[in-house]
Order: structure tokens, then C-alpha cells, then sequence
């Protein structure tokens, strides 16, 4: 149950706060990484909307279990904005040969990012639903 202090502190300074029961509606993304094999190296993670606008601020981490610390123990939220559904594409993937740093610097959305087929990866697609707290799990598993 939220403070009622910050509460109250929050809706003198920005009006009432979605997370103390009024206002808009938060939405949220809750993004869950899961991998079961072996593979070592720097991972990459993409997590965008249709028009572009990223969901993940993980962006590389040196290994698959830094990122899994950084995705799956917080919630991202956002409260004002359109009141609608947003469609969402992600993409997972640990560079075992360690050649994808030129293409993923200094950003992971640029089109050239992109895992290599031999590369341990994953690849999730949903939709953010609005007033909602939606769960995006990216299951990365090792190439056959």
C-alpha cells in the first residue's frame, strides 16, 4: 500500500498520482529474461515499439545474468500519454563470438544490432496493454 505521506506530498506537487488511486491509470511493462544454458559473452536486449520508441534501458550488459538482474527486478511505468495499447516487438541475444560490439555502438537500435545465427537468443512479441501491468517474457535458448 503506498505512503499516504508521499501520497498526499505527490498530489499537492503534480495532482493525484496514478499509484495512490487517482488520476490516470499507470501502464507498465514487466520484462522476465530466462535462459537455462551455458553460453557466455555480452547480451544484448531490444524491446520497441511499432514507432520506434524503446522499452529497455539494459540495453548490452557484459552477460546473460546481469542482464536478468537489470530486466527482471524492476517494472517500468508510465502514466500520461495516449490511452492506448502498444504493440511491442523484443529481441534477446548473448554475442558468444563477440563480434556484434561494432554493430550495437553506440546504440541497440540501430538496424545493424542484430544477434548472429549461432548466437544463444530469443525473440517476443505482445502488446502493452493501457492501465495495465503487462508481463513480456523473452525465453533466450541456444541455436540447435
Amino acid at each position: 500500500m503506498p505512503n499516504p505521506r508521499v501520497c498526499m506530498l505527490g498530489a499537492v506537487l503534480f495532482g493525484a498520482l496514478p499509484s495512490c488511486g487517482g488520476g490516470t491509470p499507470q501502464t507498465c511493462l514487466a520484462t522476465i529474461i530466462t535462459y537455462t544454458g551455458s553460453k557466455s559473452g555480452t547480451t544484448y536486449i531490444k524491446v520497441v515499439s511499432d514507432d520506434g520508441k524503446t522499452y529497455s534501458d539494459a540495453g548490452s550488459q557484459p552477460s546473460i545474468q546481469a542482464l536478468m538482474v537489470v530486466e527482471n527486478s524492476g517494472v517500468l511505468c508510465f502514466g500520461r500519454g495516449d490511452r492506448t495499447d502498444i504493440p511491442i516487438a523484443g529481441a534477446v541475444w548473448i554475442d558468444v563470438a563477440g563480434t556484434r560490439a561494432a554493430n550495437c555502438s553506440p546504440s541497440v537500435l540501430s538496424p545493424q544490432c542484430q544477434p548472429a545465427p549461432t548466437d544463444p537468443q530469443g525473440h517476443q512479441t505482445g502488446v502493452i496493454r493501457f492501465g495495465q501491468t503487462t508481463s513480456f517474457r523473452i525465453d533466450v535458448v541456444d541455436p540447435p
